[in-house]
């Protein structure tokens, strides 16, 4: 059986990555709630610059990583800016 990653139109990828942050956040002790993340916009701020705030340079990627699934090509522009986040969705 061919066992070759595939992207799913509905977005799985995007939800593995919204996982993996997840467990990176619970990992230096912040929970996360998938579906705030995914809806609420002030939560995703937060998230986001408690991300960035961090001392893993690994969720700190990561959080450049989310900002990208929300911003889409010019997530690179605004990684320093991270009060730029409020109004867009994911």
């Amino acid at each position: 059986m061919n066992s070759a990653h595939m992207k799913d139109p509905e977005g799985s990828d995007r939800f593995l990555k919204l996982v993996d942050f997840k467990w990176l956040m619970a990992g230096i002790g912040w929970w996360v709630d998938l579906s705030r993340l995914q809806s609420d916009e002030a939560y995703i701020e937060e998230c986001l610059q408690r991300a960035l705030r961090s001392n893993s340079e690994l969720l700190q990627a990561r959080s450049v990583e989310m900002l990208g699934l929300r911003r889409g090509s010019d997530a690179h522009c605004d990684a320093a800016m991270p009060s730029t986040f409020i109004g867009l969705a994911l």
